[in-house]
């Protein structure tokens, strides 16, 4: 039988069960000390585990396990959770704004679907139930985010390049920090043809009690309806949805924690 190894992938377990029996916190002398690593690698390791949500540090630079960590292996039962609690208020959103809903969740910088509701007027899309797009070009990918702190958002695309779809995606980095900016003061996220051409749509994060954004959710159409008119009272309509999602959530103890979130 054929043994494969990884040097930095069993590194960073071990890395990860030494942070997973601290109380206090490790600092990254003692992380290196305990795994034999240079301190340089062990804090480049930590660095990296920390951009990937496994690792925290806090503000005395100790290093904790994550939040992603703590969820490992339980994320797709709580998305599930969350999208039978959110379907009905989806769904009764469509029919009133008479387009498309969307709920979705983010997995690193790409956003996927996990529910949708369209109905007879909606524009048809390429959009699917699982599937997954590129964060920095949907309103929903925008929208979660927006949630995260800058350092965290530029540790993700650090290496990564901004895929452009049309002449409105955004492909720098400054530009996306600039928007992310705008979307936390504003409450809402905006799509403009960013992805496809004619389409826009708006998102907000639906925020959980721990201040984590538990999913994000999106209206989708095409500009002629969707207007610069009607984008403020969508997004305002969103953010009044995004509360009762919470508020049932919670009153039915599915504890909304997937942190950020997904698309359109």
């Amino acid at each position: 039988m054929t043994v494969y190894k990884n040097q930095s992938l069993e590194r960073g377990f071990a890395i990860l069960e030494y942070l997973g029996t601290s109380t206090t916190g490790r600092s990254v002398s003692d992380v290196a000390r305990a795994t034999k690593l240079h301190r340089a690698t062990a804090h480049r390791l930590l660095e990296v585990l920390c951009a990937l949500g496994y690792a925290y540090k806090g503000e005395d630079r100790r290093y904790w396990i994550g939040y992603s960590m703590h969820v490992f292996g339980h994320r797709a039962n709580m998305v599930a959770r969350i999208t039978h609690h959110a379907h009905p208020f989806l769904l009764k959103l469509a029919h009133e704004v008479d387009e498309t809903v969307n709920l979705g969740f983010l997995e690193g910088i790409q956003a996927f679907v996990a529910d949708r509701v369209t109905t007879e007027q909606a524009h048809r899309s390429d959009v699917q139930i699982g599937g997954y797009f590129d964060a920095h070009a949907t309103s929903l990918g925008k929208a979660l985010l927006s949630t995260r702190t800058p350092g965290d958002v530029q540790a993700s695309y650090k290496a990564t390049r901004l895929n452009a779809y049309t002449g409105t995606t955004i492909t720098d980095l400054k530009a996306l920090m600039r928007e992310l900016a705008e979307i936390r003061q504003r409450g809402y996220s905006v799509n403009y043809e960013e992805r496809s051409p004619g389409i826009r749509s708006v998102a907000v994060p639906v925020i959980n009690p721990h201040g984590r954004a538990a999913c994000a959710i999106s209206i989708t159409g095409p500009r002629a309806r969707l207007d610069d008119a009607r984008i403020p009272r969508i997004g305002a309509r969103l953010q009044e949805v995004a509360r009762e999602i919470i508020e049932q959530l919670t009153a039915q103890g599915a504890d909304p924690s997937p942190d950020g979130a997904g698309v359109a």
